[in-house]
């Protein structure tokens, strides 16, 4: 579990590191590269705080050449006991233990470390799947399925999703969202929601699943789990979460008219003024 440790130490050094570059590159990056940039930096810095690429690689094997010893016509003359026993070397036997205790002490501060991180990351692990399993039962009682279906069709068709994906309505939710990686489901909140805005709704959610958001959103979870003691690593997320939706909202409205633009952003406007 040391070992383990240690590679986690190196990935959250690295990742600490790209991530403050990133950070104190943004300004710059915001105004000059466009969103998906941005949003797929933000994934590949987190896997490379998932994967040990360093350990995946092969290292190259050196090789030599083998040096062909002399041969001798000579036998070789049978050394005498005693005077090889008076003429070998004698070796300090305190010499031999010498920096031994510092491994030692070493091995079990890494030991010690590698206790605590992964008592850290179990109690992050507990406290998300709790929060998650009484954030999707809640949903799951206050909601009821939506009964009219066109305009998610509709939307399905235009993004060429061919997955039936099932949409509920929920009196406890301020603003739509996609849930279930294996399973998904798009709530939307009760009341009246004009057709035109409920079409914008649907192509960001469909967006989000056709883009496979889902799972890089979990693998951040994963990456705070795993780096819970790294400041930097929840700054990581949170920007990448950030990034995701600018991204999505830039795919949803390439393609769109300036009206429909327009449409798009008042949608979320006064789904932002619902929060």
């Amino acid at each position: 579990m040391a070992e383990l440790f240690k590679t986690t130490l190196v990935l959250s050094i690295f990742g600490f590191v790209m991530t403050a570059l990133l950070l104190i590159i943004k300004p710059v990056t915001v105004k000059k590269l466009p969103a998906s940039w941005q949003y797929y930096m933000w994934v590949l810095v987190m896997l490379s705080m998932l994967i040990p690429v360093y350990k995946i690689i092969p290292s190259r094997e050196i090789y030599k050449i083998p040096v062909v010893p002399s041969v001798t016509t000579e036998s070789p003359a049978t050394p005498n006991v005693s005077e090889t026993e008076n003429t070998a070397p004698t070796k300090d036997a305190g010499n031999e233990n010498t920096g031994a205790p510092v491994r030692k002490s070493r091995a079990g501060l890494y030991t010690v470390a590698a206790f605590i991180w992964l008592s850290g990351a179990s109690v992050y692990l507990i406290i998300v799947s709790l929060s998650y399993i009484s954030f999707t039962s809640k949903k799951r009682k206050n909601s009821t399925p939506l009964r009219d279906d066109a305009i998610l069709k509709e939307c399905s068709k235009s993004l060429k999703i061919r997955r039936k994906i099932k949409v509920m309505v929920s009196e406890s939710l301020d603003s739509p969202m996609l849930v279930g990686v294996f399973f998904p489901v798009i709530y939307i909140p009760d009341g009246e929601i004009p057709p035109e805005k409920l079409k914008m709704i649907f192509l960001h959610e469909l967006n989000h699943y056709k883009r496979k958001d889902l799972i890089f959103k979990w693998l951040s979870v994963l990456t705070n789990m795993i780096h819970w003691f790294n400041p930097l690593s929840y700054l990581l997320c949170s920007a990448l979460s950030e990034a995701c939706e600018i991204s999505c909202d830039m795919a949803v409205t390439r393609n769109m008219t300036e009206d429909e633009q327009r449409l798009y952003m008042q949608t979320i406007l006064d789904l932002a003024k619902r929060r």
